[in-house]
């Protein structure tokens, strides 16, 4: 098991970064009224795409399954209230660039009729945690989307594992993780309990920034109160991105997770801690994932702060409740100023793994300059927190040598922005490495397609050979059998011949 270092380690790179998260940090969290109707993604950040169980007509209730899985990293998908679903289409969702995806859009109504299709827990171990997990349809709620009960399906059980809550809410502006903290510690410290049982672990640790005030000694009361020392709450530098996971991981452990590998190969599971209190709520109030905490800010929202949003919920249902001058804005992003993503409407609707809308006027936003060519000066190269080669990435993917790209861990890329933020020459350089992954790994997916069909080829060939040459066995085997039995009827013949000619001896004639 991956220990906790006495002092703390640090990463290569990162920025500090100006925080913005006053605007949002002071107000309570405010719970945000029934929309009319839901547009609710059943495409999970991944790619995965869960199948719909119900047809457009019907009527749903409050936390009736809507959607399974097709795929092992794939989700359940919930109502979040009791309405009739009026379509099921393809719509922009809340995905970098909007991609479209399968919705199913449901009309809500106010009877909140509410089915038992969680039932509450009988028996706690292991394997009933993690199939909660799975039937609340619970996913990575930091940004990445991965099934959190898929963490602990490939969990070895008799692996000793360290956990660790991440609460350290690096991106500028964002502060859903930190009002979650200092509203419901009791629910998180429960929830990290659970985690522990699931993943068979003797120790957990709350990781917070240094910058976030009463939240240690809170938490630390908190874990006292409830007799589960186990759990420990530990500070970290505010550096961009110190909440990744990696990283994360390198300043607790002074460990670092090899390059295409999950942290689960040091031993050390990691989840974000509104999953930490979706889990809680899964298997306490029987609860599926229906809902989630959203930051809402900017210089010019009227009412910036936390709101308690249903899944499904189109931003501009959110933006109008928190005060939002639509006129004056002239950027809207999902996530914060470094890896959030824009969006090309106010229609696109809340999913599981938005945590964050920020609107940006144009003098706040970061100017559109003009691109100039690259001056290998290494800056990028001394921001990036993964120790990578920015520039010869840059220069392999323009000069379309995708696979040299491959080979300098472009995979190992986790589009944090530094070293676009860095950059003197104002190369968009994040783009360039999504560009060369998406596209390796469309060409991955082709090369695989392509070698599947040529084994089944070969496979069809070769049945079409092995039947060729049963049927060959079969029809020499058919000739022999006539040639032995015509030659054993010839052989017949002439030993009856033999003794028909044979002349008569004296005895037989008298």
């Amino acid at each position: 098991m991956a220990e906790l270092k006495d002092r703390l380690s640090t990463f290569h790179g990162g920025l500090v970064l100006k925080h913005h998260k006053e605007l949002s940090a002071g107000s309570e969290v405010t719970e945000v009224d029934r929309p009319r109707s839901l547009t609710i993604s059943l495409r999970v950040n991944r790619g995965h795409v869960s199948e719909p169980v119900v047809a457009v007509g019907d009527r749903v209730n409050k936390y009736q399954i809507i959607a399974q899985p097709i795929h092992p990293f794939g989700v359940v998908v919930h109502a979040p209230y009791s309405g009739t679903i009026r379509a099921i289409e393809e719509r922009p969702t809340a995905a970098p660039d909007a991609e479209s995806a399968p919705c199913i859009i449901l009309d809500t109504d106010d009877r909140d009729d509410a089915t038992d299709y969680m039932p509450p827990l009988t028996e706690f171990n292991r394997q009933t945690l993690i199939n909660r997990m799975r039937e609340a349809g619970i996913l990575g709620m930091g940004g990445a989307g991965f099934p959190t009960h898929a963490k602990y399906d490939h969990h070895t059980q008799d692996m000793e594992t360290l956990l660790i809550i991440n609460g350290a809410e690096c991106e500028p502006y964002i502060t859903c993780d930190e009002r979650l903290m200092l509203d419901q510690p009791e629910a998180l410290i429960k929830g990290t309990d659970l985690l522990m049982q699931a993943a068979t672990a003797s120790r957990a640790v709350i990781a917070i920034e240094d910058n976030l005030g009463g939240v240690k000694s809170l938490l630390d009361k908190t874990i006292k109160q409830l007799g589960l020392e186990t759990i420990d709450v530990v500070k970290v530098p505010t550096i961009y991105p110190t909440g990744g996971e990696k990283q994360l991981i390198k300043v607790l452990t002074g460990l670092e997770v090899p390059s295409g590998q999950t942290p689960l190969s040091l031993g050390i599971i990691m989840q974000n801690v509104a999953t930490t209190k979706a889990v809680y709520d899964a298997v306490e109030h029987n609860r599926p994932l229906t809902q989630r905490l959203v930051t809402v800010t900017g210089d010019q929202v009227g009412r910036p702060g936390n709101y308690l949003t249903a899944i499904g919920t189109p931003f501009y249902h959110l933006l109008a409740l928190a005060d939002c001058p639509m006129s004056e804005i002239d950027k809207l992003v999902v996530g914060g100023p470094m890896m959030g993503y824009p969006m090309p409407s106010a229609d696109i609707a809340v999913d599981k793994t938005t945590n964050c809308l920020l609107l940006l006027t144009a003098d706040s936003s970061k100017p559109d300059l003009t691109t100039l060519p690259c001056i290998r000066c290494g800056d990028c190269v001394k921001a990036c927190p993964q120790d990578l080669l920015p520039q010869q990435l840059f220069w392999y993917i323009q000069g379309d040598d995708l696979e040299k790209a491959r080979d300098h861990h472009v995979f190992d890329c986790i589009e944090c922005g530094a070293c676009s933020w860095v950059c003197p020459s104002h190369i968009d350089l994040v783009s360039y490495y999504r560009y060369a992954k998406s596209e390796l790994t469309y060409q991955d997916y082709k090369k695989a397609k392509a070698q599947l069909a040529k084994q089944r080829h070969e496979n069809r060939e070769q049945r079409l050979e092995d039947i060729k040459a049963e049927r060959q066995a079969k029809r020499r085997a058919k000739t022999d059998k006539l040639k032995n039995k015509s030659q054993a009827k010839q052989e017949i013949s002439a030993v009856l011949d033999r003794l028909k000619n044979k002349p008569k001896d004296d005895g037989e004639s008298s």
